[in-house]
């Protein structure tokens, strides 16, 4: 808040702190008030009154305004005003609950969030105020008018799928909306062309009414159709021949060969408990044993070194005698398996149905069960599981050597640029070209069409629609009949540097602004979070 402005209108006598909030009481500091009627000024206080509105918070905390309000006599017996209230504009609007500074912030959380979340970051930052509360500041904020821009970008959207529909118009040389109309028809646009005069250059799509629009309210504007659309309605004409066709290719089919499958690196086990200890032992007699050799070998006597060492004679002449570091010391392994104690009566009886055809570990343990068997289903197929055969490697031939066949969408194919299709994807492309000369020559058309609009070659345009009329096939020549009675305006695309895209990406945020409406986002509260000067 201003401080220099607050302070010149009240006069702050006491600062409160009651629980969560903080109170300022104040009170207004003109010596007389003017009455907004005849203009005349008085000093004359007829009574007096409270008034609480809320006031930024701060460090999280709520602030409230007591503010003592003077009512004066008008000293002027002409006048009809008998009595009027002193007044505390810009800081304090008449019958406001919030003070001009907290206004400002819960129009902008109610403008950048909406009605619902912006009420939740109200509360959350200390302004406790409703999501009505938010939209009815939306509602009364002034938008203020956008001067005329020289290029301007049109694009609809729906307010209600298939039922309404409105327009944006944004400014292409700052991205900024300019305008939001309830329609999208050509009337109302070419109404509001006309009413802000000087629209130099308008970007559209190929919508016939914005076309229409534009030569009504702006005849003397250059239009400019959008690249991106324009290359949609050539990859449309594609798809539109793919239709009749959708029952005999549908799908591609390839055989692929088998691609070899490499096993991933499994990393080694960490070594047990038992086996650092033995690592470390080893170690600690490998060192002494060189050791004791070192010594020796400088010509100490045996006492002294065994003396040192803290070891008997008889163990540093051992360490002497032997040539080589003491090796691991290998521990008796456990029994398991078919030496297992409770596995070793069964043994023969197991290995007899095995060789008459039986390796089914659990009916084996069945069996032996109800010999007397009293161990563990898992300790029977641990001491069977090396008598199966190795099996084969992932890497190997598939079964009975068959390919694998890949299936792929004939219009995904088509339509995706060939720059990214795989090997394999162009192979079946190829063959479903090679079998079908209508689409191959659709084909054709589109990717020489997709490479005129990238490289923006206007006479490669002219010979593109000859051949697309000529070519035979009813969407490419319909496309081309199209794009010849609105050629001025393509040919412009591809020489200017504007397109929509821009006013696409506005569109995408007002899908965003309507949900986040929560079904209340009418059409005057669009506009207000929508349209904010800068």
């Amino acid at each position: 808040m201003d401080g220099r402005l607050f302070t010149s209108l009240l006069v702050i006598h006491l600062i409160r702190w009651t629980g969560d909030e903080i109170v300022l009481d104040a009170s207004g500091a003109a010596a007389a008030g003017v009455c907004p009627t005849c203009g005349t000024a008085s000093g004359y206080v007829h009574d007096r009154y409270t008034r609480q509105p809320r006031d930024l918070p701060w460090r999280g905390r709520r602030v409230r305004l007591r503010l003592i309000v003077r009512r004066f006599r008008c000293l002027n017996d002409a006048c009809r005003r008998r009595t009027f209230a002193e007044r505390f504009d810009p800081v304090l609007r008449r019958y406001a609950h919030f003070t001009a500074e907290a206004e400002a912030a819960l129009l902008h959380y109610g403008r950048t969030t909406g009605g619902e979340a912006g009420a939740l970051i109200a509360v959350c930052s200390g302004l406790h105020a409703s999501a009505d509360t938010l939209l009815r500041l939306l509602r009364r904020s002034p938008t203020q008018p956008m001067s005329t821009p020289r290029v301007l970008g049109i694009d609809e959207f729906s307010l209600a799928r298939r039922h309404r529909y409105a327009t944006v118009l944004v400014d292409l040389e700052t991205h900024r909306p300019v305008d939001v109309l309830n329609t999208h028809k050509a009337e109302p646009v070419a109404a509001w062309l006309k009413a802000h005069p000087g629209v130099q250059v308008l970007v559209r799509d190929r919508a016939g009414a914005f076309a229409d629009a534009g030569r009504q309210g702006a005849p003397d504007a250059i239009q400019v159709a959008d690249r991106f659309h324009i290359v949609q309605s050539a990859s449309q004409a594609l798809d539109e021949l793919l239709r009749g066709r959708r029952r005999r290719i549908e799908h591609a089919t390839i055989h692929a060969e088998p691609m070899p499958i490499t096993a991933p690196a499994v990393p080694d086990r960490p070594p047990s408990k038992e086996r650092l200890q033995s690592e470390t032992a080893r170690a600690r007699r490998v060192q002494k044993w060189a050791t004791v050799r070192q010594r020796h070998a400088a010509g100490e006597p045996i006492s002294r070194i065994a003396r040192e060492l803290g070891m008997s004679r008889m163990t540093v002449r051992h360490l002497l005698r032997t040539p080589e570091p003491p090796p691991p010391i290998r521990m008796p392994p456990r029994p398991g398996g078919l030496s297992s104690p409770s596995l070793q009566p069964y043994v023969c009886y197991l290995q007899d149905r095995w060789q008459a055809g039986c390796t089914n570990f659990a009916q084996l343990t069945r069996e032996i069960r109800a010999l007397g068997y009293a161990g563990s289903g898992s300790l029977v197929s641990q001491a069977l599981l090396p008598w199966r055969p190795p099996r084969p490697s992932r890497g190997s031939a598939p079964r009975h050597g068959r390919r694998r066949l890949r299936r792929y969408s004939v219009r995904w194919l088509c339509l995706r640029p060939p720059d990214q299709l795989a090997t394999d994807e162009h192979a079946a492309l190829d063959q479903v070209l090679a079998e079908d000369d209508e689409l191959a020559k659709g084909y054709a058309l589109l990717q020489q069409f997709r490479h005129v609009v990238a490289e923006r070659t206007v006479a490669g345009l002219g010979c593109w629609l000859a051949e697309a009329e000529a070519s035979g096939l009813a969407p490419f020549a319909s496309l081309a009949k199209g794009l010849q009675d609105d050629r001025t305006a393509v040919e412009a695309g591809l020489r200017l540097p504007w397109s929509n895209g821009p006013v696409e990406g506005l569109v995408t945020r007002v899908k965003l602004v309507k949900r986040q409406g929560y079904g209340r986002a009418k059409l005057d509260l669009l506009r207000s979070r929508l349209i904010v000067a800068p």
